[in-house]
């Protein structure tokens, strides 16, 4: 007979994994976008951006009616039906005989994405409990990252296929491999029939601080995140004349930088450091880094050490999605909690890059500079209420709510 404990760590590795290739339908397109143009020839060279971008803009739009949905007609069908369609969504782009299609099918995939995201997480919370819950929403907090290790690492493979289609063809293939899994593995919804009022459920989210507070933290920490590693490459470039591409091999790196953090967190908390300094260490060392990075003269070796400091440093507090049970006002609202938290930090992955990019058309540094002081007191005012909040708030009824965080 399995034990419980294996089973519940394979059904965690299968939601994870799923969630992996949820963000992968944005970063599957990172490495291809200049073999789509070369096929396509757009005449506005910002349709390609929006072939990487499109499915983010669904989960930004998307997030919170997809919690609605989690809490209403249950994780695990949202989950399979978000994977499903994102096949599906990858099927119809490899089909694709125009750059209008296939930016229809991009749409298509983002809702695949959205679905799956908000449903894998409270499938964790669900399934888990105690110090396994902390540490299963740590190791979630790393698939951005891990999403964007793998299309780095496997870069070119496509072309050796002779199509970018490959690229999207072993995506479709891997979250298909998955679904099946997910569909043998993962148990079914429990106690939907006691959820007197998922209307009700949604509108108590929508009037408590606490997932505004801790979105608006995660997306302010996104938008520095996001807005940093989009431009180091041109900006080293320019600034020490390294070659681009060696930068982007870097960024590898401190992706996984960033993974460690995530994981620390939740090794941290379950250790009893307590989250606001967790948070505190985030903060500082991420704005120095990036302030190190863009305000002082360091070379490239030393910024590149500071980038994995910085990502370091932000996954310190992105981490903190291991504090989302403390933001839930109810058991029968967690869908619509982390769809909100998710809608919330989407915004500030779309804004990253542009402004980033416009502050660093200027003649100094002050834009940039400004960008990452705003966003750094951004995540600190919003964030600072959740980590100092009692440790045992979590929703009556939910899995390990007795005790600090879940931990027993």
């Amino acid at each position: 007979m399995a034990n419980p404990m294996d089973r519940t760590a394979f059904r965690i590795a299968i939601v994870f994994g799923l969630g992996v290739m949820a963000a992968m339908t944005v970063s599957e397109a990172v490495t291809e976008l200049s073999a789509i143009a070369r096929e396509f020839h757009p005449d506005n060279r910002s349709l390609i951006g929006l072939v990487m971008s499109l499915p983010s803009l669904v989960v930004a739009l998307g997030a919170l009616l997809a919690g609605f949905a989690v809490d209403r007609i249950g994780d695990r069908r949202v989950l399979l039906a978000g994977a499903i369609t994102a096949v599906i969504g990858d099927l119809c782009v490899i089909a694709s005989p125009s750059l209008q299609l296939l930016l229809a099918a991009r749409l298509l995939t983002g809702a695949g994405y959205v679905l799956i995201a908000v449903a894998a997480i409270t499938i964790l919370m669900r399934i888990t409990s105690g110090k396994q819950r902390v540490m299963a929403l740590a190791l979630w907090s790393t698939s951005v990252p891990v999403s964007f290790i793998l299309p780095f690492l496997t870069a070119g493979l496509a072309a050796q296929f002779g199509t970018w289609r490959a690229a999207f063809a072993a995506h479709a293939g891997l979250t298909a491999i998955l679904l099946l899994l997910a569909i043998f593995s993962l148990p079914k919804t429990e106690s939907l029939s006691l959820q007197t009022s998922r209307t009700s459920g949604l509108s108590a989210v929508l009037r408590t601080p606490w997932p505004y507070l801790l979105g608006l933290s995660f997306a302010a920490n996104a938008f520095l995140l996001t807005g940093t590693i989009a431009t180091l490459g041109p900006y080293l470039a320019g600034r020490y004349g390294v070659s681009e591409l060696e930068v982007q091999r870097w960024n590898v790196l401190a992706m996984i930088a960033n993974m460690v953090g995530c994981l620390l967190v939740g090794r941290l908390l379950n250790t009893g450091v307590p989250a606001h300094i967790i948070g505190l260490c985030g903060i500082v060392l991420s704005s120095g880094a990036a302030g190190l990075i863009f305000g002082a003269q360091i070379g490239t070796a030393g910024s590149i050490v500071a980038s994995c400091m910085f990502t370091f440093g932000c996954g310190l507090l992105v981490g903190m999605w291991a504090l989302v049970p403390r933001c839930a006002p109810s058991p029968s609202s967690m869908g619509a909690t982390s769809g909100l938290v998710t809608q919330l930090t989407l915004i500030g992955v779309l804004l990253g890059a542009p402004l980033a990019f416009a502050a660093q058309s200027a003649p100094t540094s002050t834009p940039m500079l400004t960008l990452i002081v705003l966003g750094t007191l951004v995540c600190l005012a919003a964030g600072g209420p959740i980590w100092l909040r009692n440790q045992g708030a979590q929703p009556a009824g939910l899995p390990g709510a007795s005790s600090p965080l879940g931990v027993k």
